[in-house]
């Protein structure tokens, strides 16, 4: 539905979910790999670093595709919410998984990347899913209190685009956590989309699994952050119908 509604009356349609991140990654392997040539300490090659990027950017472009869907999925389905029995925390749930399309396209683009580059893919990848399990059902908790203050505060959707920016370069996506000064850095590490971005790395570029205190913390993270998420949805959900 949101796939259909977004490119509604657009040439290409759905495409677009599929081509406008593939541009992205394209943009980025040509300018870091073939212009700045930036290399990470230790590579051989200059695609090096920009199939590191890839890794850690992909996941963020789907958190932040999940997270914005999310937000506004109750008040753009506002005709449904009120005029239809349904559950409505289906919608905020259904956007949330908007995000699989950038990261299937990211993740796909990178093993080719990975492949091209002279690297093998590890059996580490059969756990991936699992991760990816985690990161959507973290997504998922953030997007129902989103959505519900959205309702409420329009403001909440309006500056979210400006935050999850500032998000994105606090964390290290672009560069390493080891550049961070210290203090900022021991905070860094409590970052859950650091941890979901490093998580990411370790499978697809180390060839092994996650940390097991990252593992572990986003095994207790994402299931409390998904409940609390649920909680404030229900506590909200009554008063939906006077603001929409």
């Amino acid at each position: 539905m949101y796939l259909r509604d977004r490119y509604l009356g657009s040439f290409v349609g759905g495409l677009w979910a599929i081509l406008t991140p593939l541009s992205m990654l394209l943009l980025f392997t040509f300018v870091f790999g073939f212009v700045f040539k930036a290399r990470l300490p230790g590579a051989d090659t200059t695609l090096a670093y920009a199939i590191w990027l890839i890794c850690g950017y992909g996941p963020w472009l789907a958190m932040n595709e999940s997270l914005i869907a999310s937000t506004n999925s109750i008040v753009s389905g506002s005709t449904l919410v009120k005029n239809i029995p349904m559950n409505t925390a289906t919608l905020p749930l259904a956007a949330t998984l908007m995000g699989l399309v950038p990261l299937v396209v990211s993740l796909v683009f990178l093993f080719v990347l990975v492949v091209v580059d002279g690297n093998a893919l590890t059996w580490h990848l059969v756990v991936l899913p699992v991760w990816i399990f985690l990161h959507f059902l973290f997504a998922a908790g953030v997007g129902f209190v989103l959505s519900s203050l959205n309702v409420f505060i329009r403001d909440v959707s309006q500056a979210l685009p400006t935050l999850l920016m500032m998000m994105m370069f606090l964390t290290p996506i672009f560069y390493s956590i080891d550049m961070f000064p210290e203090p900022v850095r021991a905070v860094s590490e409590f970052n859950p989309i650091h941890v979901i971005v490093s998580g990411y790395r370790d499978i697809v570029l180390q060839g092994h699994f996650p940390s097991l205190l990252n593992t572990l913390y986003l095994l207790v993270l994402a299931p409390a952050v998904f409940a609390g998420g649920v909680v404030v949805f229900r506590r909200l959900k009554p008063y939906f119908d006077s603001r929409l």
